[in-house]
């Protein structure tokens, strides 16, 4: 489980650096707001550890807060966040089922390219 929650944690804090680094141009507040979503997941992530349930309910979050500001973007933005929010959205831990370790690879791999379309439309 510490290896998904820390794999979690990295392509998180990941999409956080990739955001912070591009924050600018004409839709800044909406890259704000995406950047605020993946700072406040990080934290909930943090203190959800050890709890399966709660790193889904903050997963979760995070992807219906990435749907909402897709909805307030138009673009190249829109669609990078609508994106994140089918990534975000789709990925839920169930340590019962015995490809969860591919299906966090294969997680990590969409949420970088959705990050780097972010990074680049927030640019």
């Amino acid at each position: 489980m510490n290896i998904l929650r820390n794999s979690l944690a990295v392509v998180a804090a990941s999409a956080l650096l990739g955001l912070t680094a591009a924050c600018s141009g004409g839709q800044t507040a909406v890259c704000e707001e995406a950047t605020k979503a993946f700072t406040d997941y990080s934290s909930k992530a943090a203190a959800a550890a050890g709890d399966i349930k709660g790193i889904n309910t903050a997963t979760g979050d995070l992807a219906a807060q990435l749907k909402d500001l897709s909805g307030k973007a138009d673009g190249d933005l829109q669609v990078a966040l609508a994106g994140m929010a089918d990534s975000w959205g789709s990925f839920t831990i169930d340590l019962s089922d015995p490809a969860a370790a591919t299906k966090l690879a294969e997680f990590g791999q969409k949420a970088t390219q959705a990050t780097q379309q972010l990074a680049s439309a927030c640019s």
